[in-house]
């Protein structure tokens, strides 16, 4: 077809949010967060880029009160108690409309 692969892959990157999820696994309201992320993006049929920071290095810089923290492209959203789900679908689907 004329387009070259990289260009595909910029083509299918354009609904690609990129989420950041501070905290330990062992807390329930991490948990909670990472479910409701991953169910949003499965509600919006959505590819997304997931990475948990749960290093204690990392975590030690934060004040633990302040954890979980969860981040859609570099914007904090929620901090400490899980989104509701509707709200992080609308967020998503709002910051993949401005990527």
């Amino acid at each position: 077809m004329g387009l070259k692969p990289r260009a595909w892959q910029s083509i299918a990157q354009i609904d690609m949010v990129k989420i950041e999820l501070f905290g330990t696994p062992q807390c329930r309201r991490y948990q909670k967060m990472c479910t409701t992320v991953q169910e949003a993006a499965a509600e919006l049929g959505m590819e997304i880029e997931f990475e948990e920071i749960n290093d204690s290095n990392q975590l030690s810089q934060s004040n633990p009160l302040d954890l979980p923290r969860l981040y859609l492209n570099g914007e904090l959203i929620d901090v400490r108690n899980p989104p509701k789900f509707k709200m992080l679908v609308e967020q998503m689907r709002s910051t993949s409309a401005h990527s």
